[in-house]
């Protein structure tokens, strides 16, 4: 039954009309999981030896940071992550169990590149580890709890998926943990760190994130299955229409016109909206230089050299062009 979904899947593939389209998209998607998986492997080996130089002990230290490693990835996820789901309404007529259709979407995702380039990291990493002395069964344990909350990232994305706001909240608590523990006012990792930790040292102790996992794998099995009607979840869900007159945007004559236009144009998209909140993010990214002990001396010259006259220079451009500053020869 799986080969023939499988079957399926490639019919629908190269039978698209835009197949040439798609094509072209998977090569240049195919470079950069080529480039990305080849950064993770370089991340998984360098780890312990680079933490060794800086004096420090390299499975404590990437296990003090897992919980933000976890929470970024899944704030990836929810960002980029689409959810592969097979096109089950004509499924449903033919003899194919609910059950199997249910489990096959899940397992698509199972095999996404952001499940599995993680490995990637956690691999190269535990087998330094175990070459340098590391107990065998310990790392393998916590390569188990390590992997398995990755795939916990996996599942409440495709549950998560349809909410938007959520993806805010979570970039909004990675900021406020950041920065409570930069500013040493509450420091998540004292209770974290012990957590991971004692998936290498607890036998035992990695079965929390696994059945963990399972649970949630049997929730989002039996949410899915359970709204596998055309006349239910999979039925178009009409919202109630909204409008904005904007009648603030009155005081600028004409200009007002199209200012409302492009605010609900941007308002309207998601895609637009992410773009409009990451250039937000953005505008505060030189926030990063200053302060830092342990920043290199040549980042302090590449912040002095470059960043703070290119911000200045496209800063006085902004303001010529908006009628504001007028430059005299």
């Amino acid at each position: 039954m799986i080969k023939k979904f499988i079957y399926l899947e490639w019919k629908a593939f190269i039978r698209s009309a835009s197949f040439g389209k798609n094509l072209a998209m998977k090569i240049i998607l195919g470079l950069l999981m080529i480039y990305f998986s080849l950064i993770f492997i370089g991340m998984g080996v360098g780890a312990f030896y680079i933490l060794k130089k800086m004096n420090l002990e390299p499975l404590v230290t990437v296990n003090r940071f897992l919980v933000y490693y976890f929470l970024f990835d899944l704030v990836i996820r929810l960002l980029l992550q689409s959810i592969p789901v097979l096109n089950i309404k004509p499924l449903l007529v033919l003899p194919f169990k609910k059950p199997v259709i249910v489990h096959f979407s899940l397992g698509k995702t199972v095999l996404s590149f952001f499940n599995w380039v993680h490995t990637l990291f956690f691999i190269p990493f535990s087998v330094v580890l175990i070459l340098e002395g590391y107990d065998v069964v310990g790392i393998l344990f916590w390569y188990l709890g390590a992997m398995s909350f990755i795939y916990i990232n996996n599942f409440l994305n495709i549950i998560l998926s349809n909410i938007d706001k959520l993806f805010v909240v979570f970039v909004v608590l990675i900021l406020a943990l950041a920065g409570a523990q930069y500013y040493k006012l509450f420091d998540i990792t004292v209770f974290t760190t012990p957590f991971f930790q004692n998936f290498y040292e607890i036998e035992g102790v990695f079965l929390i994130p696994v059945l963990l996992l399972i649970a949630l794998y049997a929730f989002t099995f039996k949410y899915f299955k359970n709204n596998l009607y055309l006349d239910a979840g999979l039925s178009l869900k009409h919202d109630i229409a909204a409008t904005e007159n904007l009648s603030w945007l009155n005081q600028f004559g004409t200009l007002g016109t199209f200012l409302k236009n492009d605010i609900k144009l941007i308002k309207r998209n998601k895609r637009s909206k992410t773009t409009i909140f990451m250039s937000f993010l953005f505008l505060f990214y030189v926030l990063l230089f200053f302060r830092n002990s342990y920043q290199p001396e040549v980042m302090r010259t590449f912040l002095q050299v470059y960043l703070f006259p290119a911000d200045f220079y496209l800063y006085l451009a902004s303001l010529y062009q908006a009628g504001i500053v007028r430059i005299i020869n």
